[in-house]
């Protein structure tokens, strides 16, 4: 008897670790939701563009049309869809194009300040560091300002600086 007992017990033991380190893989696979801290933003959140003329929004692909984006959401949820672009994104992080999405790792914003960076796809991140602001945009309405983002983006390739860019996002106005 004493033999069963003792087997038994082995065996919820074997039973109880394994359910454990199948549990902690579980756990340790998932990817934690980014981290993220916003504090009297200056700005509103929501979907920004790549401003790629001085002049303004550029929209149109012969005018060096830029399908990088930023989603920001300060509850960290996505965005309501555009009416106007249902296709659009929605889903807080940077946006090379409205397919490759890099999730944020970390974003702050506090105050005008503005600082995000990305978890890796394939060894490359990116980090930017920046203002937001308003505007007016010429040929729009001017009663209307314009939330901007602005600052440098660096790409990373496996923690190496591969490019810096001043680059500067602009709300995304549904006219």
């Amino acid at each position: 008897m004493l033999f069963r007992q003792r087997t038994i017990n082995t065996v919820a033991c074997i039973a109880g670790l394994y359910l454990l380190s199948s549990t902690a893989s579980v756990i340790a696979n998932q990817e934690p939701r980014f981290s993220s801290k916003y504090e009297n933003p200056a700005t509103y959140g929501g979907l920004f563009y790549v401003v790629r003329s001085s002049g303004g929004y550029v929209i149109d692909s012969a005018d060096q049309y830029d399908e990088r984006a930023l989603v920001i959401s300060y509850d960290d949820e996505p965005i309501e869809p555009k009416p106007n672009d249902p296709d659009a994104p929605t889903l807080p992080g940077f946006y090379l194009s409205y397919k490759v999405r890099f999730e944020f790792e970390r974003v702050e914003v506090i105050g005008n300040k503005v600082y995000f960076k990305t978890r890796s796809i394939g060894g490359v991140t990116y980090e930017f560091k920046g203002i937001s602001g308003e505007e007016v945009i010429p040929n729009f309405n001017p009663s209307i300002r314009v939330p901007f983002i602005k600052g440098i983006l660096i790409r990373l390739k496996n923690g190496e600086v591969m490019s810096k860019e001043e680059i500067k996002f602009g709300h995304a106005v549904v006219a």
